[in-house]
């Protein structure tokens, strides 16, 4: 059951302009508290998402702001003089003219495009959601001291919160002996120091259960998928860490796995809910599973109907997908879907075509398992002081034929 439960402030003899940019949410100019009646502001806009240049002018120097062609973070800030005043500056005497600022100014750099026109870049890109203020100093003759505009970074659109889909084993009864959970996530997770959003608790006590998992990050190639891992040395009889610190499960006592809804996502959006687990511990399974045993419900020619195979228990979701398929009796691979069924106990393929008549077989890697990790090739214990025992039965993969008749 799964339960959603800096810019460097100086001052140039010869100019006083700065320029700040104070972080709010929509880009926009205008005016300073109390601008002098020559300066005139617009805003023109230039493209979608609230990406859009924005000026202030007072018939000379004109300030503009202009975010980056699809990136509203990313800004550089242009002011352009009607005659030459920044011919004969140098670099130092640029310093400080333009200012960019939410508390306090950003660090960027200034650079002179021509007599005309200088420009300003911030260093790192702005705060989605935030207000900057933009100011430019002005020669003191030129009467008022300052152009200001205001540029607001648009906020980004909301998102869902990630989840988690499934958790495999579906079964409410594990053996003793379990082995392993697969998690699987609506979208790629954040790695890591992921151990310290898992709890696994013995419900009877009350108490956590001390070191159960495995600390091996093991994902799928997207990142959606988990395998969580007891530790085998906690699992297997006889071994340390089972002697010293006793087996993770006890036969018929409940358990309740828990992911903290802490966990944040590769993009940083945390679960927000915990995801909880609860199941029995039922008696430990020492045998291998048995292809022969499985029970095969072959379709009906020229259908569409999907192959089932039960497999008399339930075994590993992962490997199910992984390591089963169907292949005509020459070895040539059938196309369809894959499915588990009633706690990964059922195995059907549904094939893209219809069904033709002839011989096919089920081909399975020796590698798949029960959930206690005992596979068709060798089981889970092995006496290692037995050379014999230690042996796997077989290896490669093993062939189950059945024939659609016409």
């Amino acid at each position: 059951m799964i339960r959603i439960s800096a810019i460097r402030r100086t001052t140039a003899a010869s100019l006083l302009l700065a320029a700040v940019v104070s972080l709010t949410g929509v880009a926009g100019c205008r005016p300073d508290p109390t601008p002098p009646p020559t300066v005139a502001r617009t805003a023109a806009t230039t493209g979608s998402g609230g990406t859009s240049e924005w000026t202030a002018t007072d018939g000379r120097f004109t300030l503009e702001v202009k975010p980056g062609s699809g990136d509203p973070t990313t800004i550089s800030v242009v002011v352009t003089d009607a005659r030459s005043a920044f011919d004969e500056m140098t670099d130092e005497q640029l310093e400080g003219l333009i200012e960019v600022r939410s508390a306090a100014p950003l660090l960027g750099s200034i650079e002179k495009i021509s007599g005309r026109e200088i420009s300003f870049s911030p260093s790192f890109p702005l705060l989605a959601g935030q207000e900057y203020l933009v100011r430019f100093l002005r020669r003191a003759e030129q009467g008022a001291d300052r152009l200001e505009c205001r540029y607001r970074v648009p906020a980004p659109e909301p998102s869902p919160a990630p989840t988690v889909t499934a958790v495999y084993p579906t079964s409410t009864v594990l053996p003793a002996n379990h082995l392993k959970f697969y998690i699987v996530f609506s979208e790629p997770m954040q790695p890591g120091e992921i151990w310290g959003y898992f709890q696994l608790d013995d419900l009877d006590n009350n108490r956590p259960v001390p070191r159960p998992f495995r600390h091996t990050e093991l994902w799928s190639r997207d990142r959606r998928t988990l395998t969580l891992w007891f530790h085998p040395g906690r699992v297997k009889q006889g071994v340390n860490l089972n002697v010293e610190l006793g087996a993770i499960l006890v036969e018929g006592r409940r358990y309740r796995l828990s992911i903290s809804g802490d966990w944040p996502s590769a993009r940083g959006t945390p679960l927000g809910d915990a995801v909880t687990r609860e199941f029995t511990a039922g008696p430990a399974d020492h045998q291998q599973p048995d292809l022969a045993k499985w029970k095969i419900t072959v379709p009906a020619v020229r259908s569409f109907s999907p192959l089932v195979c039960g497999l008399g228990s339930p075994h590993d979701w992962a490997l199910l997908r992984s390591d089963v398929r169907v292949e005509t009796a020459a070895g040539r691979p059938v196309v369809g879907t894959i499915q588990t069924n009633d706690h990964e106990s059922t195995w059907t393929f549904t094939p893209q075509s219809a069904w033709q008549p002839g011989r096919y077989r089920l081909a399975v890697g020796s590698v798949l398992e029960d959930l206690a990790g005992n596979s068709l090739e060798r089981p889970f214990e092995v006496d290692v002081t037995d050379a014999k025992s230690a042996e796997p039965t077989s290896a490669a993969t093993r062939y189950r034929e059945f024939t659609i008749q016409p």
